[in-house]
């Protein structure tokens, strides 16, 4: 048998570190193009990066050998500093109990029930848009962003956060930028040291938390406990101990629900009216059957199922330009992958943007087509040549959540409007935090 080769890689730490700080998904697209599925990138002396690509890699490391690896720390540290030791950042028994906690909040029963949230606040967004002249120019990417805060807000809260909207909106984008810029700095000074980006991100931090905690505490004191996603997290309770979340428990899960509940399916809306944009023909499939389904009407958690192709237009979008665009690792011990040895407490970047665009497992890979989601297509795909929400155990809790809401929303909002390019300039990626779309994205509203 063979030995375990080391991947190959660009040999010069400077050249792909500054393309990498300039684009970092261009960088990464172009070592995958030179080097193939598995790469090595040396990073600081005696640290390497391996980034891999191809679906069985996938597999390998977010199922069949998952339990040789663990969440990066030098990403979800900078994290932490955000969610704290929710959901998304724990690991372990902590992250097991966690799942366990909230798992009942995510069931398929209580998700429909949210359903006419969910359009209740788009059909709010309609009629918002009406108020415009025809032909107005909006930012689409802040469109969706309060129209999502407003939805995660009422689903946690009953409230839809209308007065903190903005304070909100200003935080987050600030926070998101200073975890950002501190996952990509090589040296990282410790947060106590009182320089201004650290106060500044602290401020942010703390305006954020102290929106939780007052939704939080107003919950504590109500008579009449609405039917929402904060009361079934306060009243879950462990099934082996029966113990229920701290303060401190709840509040991470709470900032970890707002700030992933509105951004993932924010930034797969703001894609999907951008492709729909230069897309007239799936635009017009799309509203022939949301004229079939819905004749009309709002639609409801009884339409979902009946709405594939809207549900297909939201899983190409996501194949495209999936919000996580890379899940970072750590192996705890030496491992390998596809022939190439992994030593440990390596960092592993498993690929998804480039894994939705692999040529062996895409036909016409950067082409926007949502018949590729048939179930026809579908099973006959490679099970992790598609996984927008992450992979095995550790899959994103809120997945059909975030299906739900964006084939509502978009079905609410496509009836009534479709949206032009306000200019004939090409929209950038901006990969920070989140795959969003760079200073925005303005298009003209055009009503039906």
């Amino acid at each position: 048998m063979a030995l375990a080769t080391t991947p190959p890689g660009p040999s010069s730490y400077i050249a792909f570190s500054k393309a990498y700080r300039d684009d970092p998904l261009r960088a990464f697209g172009q070592a995958w193009k030179t080097y193939g599925d598995s790469i090595r990138f040396k990073a600081l002396p005696g640290v390497d990066v391996y980034f891999v690509v191809h679906p069985d890699a996938a597999a390998h490391v977010l199922t069949s050998h998952g339990q040789a690896y663990r969440k990066a720390p030098s990403v979800h540290q900078p994290l932490s500093l955000l969610l704290g030791n929710g959901i998304l950042i724990s690991e372990g028994e902590s992250w097991l109990r966690q799942r366990r906690l909230m798992n009942p909040a995510f069931h398929r029963q209580s998700i429909v029930k949210l359903a006419s949230v969910m359009t209740r606040f788009a059909q709010e967004r309609v009629r918002r848009w009406e108020g415009y002249p025809t032909g107005s120019a909006i930012d689409v990417a802040e469109e969706m962003q309060q129209l999502t805060l407003e939805i995660v807000g009422e689903a946690l809260f009953s409230t839809g956060l209308e007065a903190q909207l903005d304070s909100f909106s200003t935080a987050f984008r600030r926070a998101a930028e200073f975890i950002n810029d501190r996952i990509n700095a090589p040296f990282k000074m410790p947060m106590w040291v009182p320089t201004k980006p650290h106060r500044q991100f602290i401020e942010n931090r703390d305006r954020l938390q102290q929106i939780a905690m007052h939704l939080i505490g107003l919950r504590r004191h109500q008579q009449n406990v609405p039917l929402d996603l904060l009361s079934m997290l306060m009243a879950a309770q462990d099934a082996d101990t029966g113990a229920q979340m701290s303060d401190s428990e709840l509040l991470d899960e709470v900032m970890t629900l707002l700030i992933a509940g509105h951004e993932t399916v924010s930034v797969t809306l703001s894609w999907a009216f951008h492709l729909l944009g230069s897309h007239p023909e799936v635009l017009h499939q799309l509203q022939d059957e949301l004229e079939t389904v819905l004749k009309g009407n709002p639609p409801g958690a009884e339409d979902y199922m009946h709405l594939p192709y809207t549900r297909m237009v939201i899983e190409e979008t996501l194949r495209l330009y999936p919000p996580v665009w890379g899940l970072s690792r750590e192996t705890i011990r030496a491992d390998e992958i596809q022939g190439y040895s992994i030593p440990p407490k390596s960092f592993v970047i498993v690929g998804t943007y480039f894994t939705h665009r692999h040529p062996e497992f895409w036909t016409a890979p950067e082409q926007f087509n949502p018949e590729r989601f048939t179930e026809a297509e579908a099973s006959k795909r490679h099970k992790f040549a598609y996984y927008p929400f992450g992979g095995g155990p550790r899959i994103c809790i809120g997945n059909q959540f975030a299906l739900m809401e964006a084939t509502l929303i978009l079905a609410t909002l496509v009836q009534r409007f479709h949206l032009e390019p306000a200019s004939g300039q090409p929209v950038e990626i901006d990969p920070t935090f989140t795959l969003r779309p760079k200073n925005g994205l303005s298009m003209r509203l055009v009503r039906r």
